[in-house]
């Protein structure tokens, strides 16, 4: 299959999801290194179409790239449901933006007040991304696009992706503290 016929076949998946859940939602492709993502701002979803069939090869089992996509595709409305509680964190968003354009590189992750900033960005990241797929699970549900053991294992590896990179930084940051009080004590 050509790539160019392959793109159509993926976007055409994506869009039956939309025309499915009756969402009306520009689909956007671009090159960025994400899978898929919601963009709160211009409410509309974009695609990597590249990096969308790798990361569904990066799951510890095979799933269809088609139901890859598809789950994907909920989750990404998860956040379209959501988009009210995205646009007020924006504000913080920005802030916290801002400060890590501000600080030298290299005291984002040495520096425990800024790392503290960034664990609690994660921390809010992890949280939207669980009502995205509460979202997700309740339209699974609704229109039955895959099985639940699926839309699981593609839920819990994709969630994965924003708590282990939280968990390796929140030991760092437990890390600074304890090294801090020692230089202290």
């Amino acid at each position: 299959m050509t790539d160019s016929k392959k793109r159509n076949k993926i976007k055409g998946w994506i869009y039956s999801i939309l025309d499915l859940t009756d969402t009306k939602l520009d689909l956007v492709e671009h090159s960025k290194g994400i899978n898929m993502s919601y963009n709160f701002i211009h409410n509309r979803i974009g695609v990597d179409i590249s990096r969308i069939q790798e990361a569904r090869k990066e799951l510890a089992s095979p799933v269809a790239l088609k139901t890859y996509i598809e789950v994907m595709t909920l989750h990404e409305l998860g956040h379209a449901a959501d988009r009210e509680a995205l646009l007020e964190s924006m504000p913080w968003t920005i802030e916290v933006y801002n400060l890590k354009k501000s600080v030298p590189k290299d005291s984002l992750y040495s520096d425990p007040n800024v790392l503290k900033v960034i664990l609690d960005e994660q921390l809010m990241n992890i949280e939207f991304e669980k009502t995205a797929w509460r979202h997700a699970e309740t339209m699974n549900n609704l229109h039955q696009v895959t099985d639940d053991k699926t839309f699981n294992f593609i839920h819990e590896h994709s969630q994965a992706s924003y708590e282990e990179p939280y968990k390796k930084n929140l030991c760092l940051y437990e890390r600074l503290l304890a090294d801090s009080i020692e230089l202290t004590a």
